[in-house]
């Protein structure tokens, strides 16, 4: 059974290193997760950007660890476990390049804004690791968490362009908005939703504002890309 710990979390996410699946967290994680702690600083241009801090859930607490490239060491070590005892890939996971000395370079992208690359060695897998990565299934389809509430709706004119495949959104053609901040105010890059299905497959419906909004047979057209 997965052990918990309670803390108080304002803006944070967990990476829970067993399923390596990735959602919020407010006031409980898995011991053992890797906990990413949000907040925006302002640089003295007056640009506003947002800051990860990372730590590692114990049976006392939240340790913090020293930046991306110690979580990243972690969340190696506990992949490898994960492949052994699957034998699949994690979810969100894939093959990045090689190097001469048998090493291998993984890219673990739970969120947009969250890529870890994760370094595989012979020493640490035991044995050659493409050899390794051969044997292992594709990884399982998990839902997206994304860090911030996208938007659908039909689009209100014929004037935004698909930042997935760059044509037009006619009016009225169902469109998904990525959240973008510029100086701290939220915009929305538009989609097509079905160019942008795939990517945000699974996404928890409370996180998709404008759904209930929509019109029946709309509903049924992002339940049907989304959900099902």
């Amino acid at each position: 059974m997965t052990e918990f710990i309670q803390c108080e979390l304002d803006w944070a996410y967990v990476i829970d290193t067993e399923t390596f699946s990735f959602r919020s967290a407010k006031t409980k994680v898995p011991v053992g997760s890797l906990v990413l702690e949000k907040g925006r600083e302002t640089n003295d241009l007056g640009m506003t950007f947002v800051v990860t801090k990372y730590s590692i859930a114990h049976d006392d607490g939240l340790n913090s660890v020293d930046g991306k490239k110690e979580a990243s060491n972690y969340l190696a070590k506990k992949m490898l476990f994960f492949m052994r005892e699957t034998g699949r890939y994690p979810p969100n996971t894939e093959f990045k390049k090689s190097y001469k000395n048998g090493s291998v370079d993984l890219t673990y992208s739970p969120s947009d804004y969250d890529i870890f690359t994760i370094k595989m060695t012979p020493q640490a897998v035991g044995q050659d690791v493409e050899d390794f990565l051969a044997t292992l299934d594709p990884p399982s389809r998990t839902g997206y968490v994304p860090q911030e509430d996208w938007l659908i709706e039909p689009a209100k004119s014929s004037r935004s362009t698909c930042r997935s495949c760059y044509e037009r959104i006619d009016k009225g053609v169902l469109r998904a908005g990525e959240p973008s901040f510029f100086q701290d105010h939220l915009t929305y890059k538009w989609h097509h939703i079905t160019c942008i299905s795939d990517k945000i497959w699974g996404i928890p419906r409370e996180r998709l504002k404008g759904f209930d909004d929509l019109e029946v047979e709309h509903q049924q057209e992002v339940q049907a890309l989304l959900w099902e």
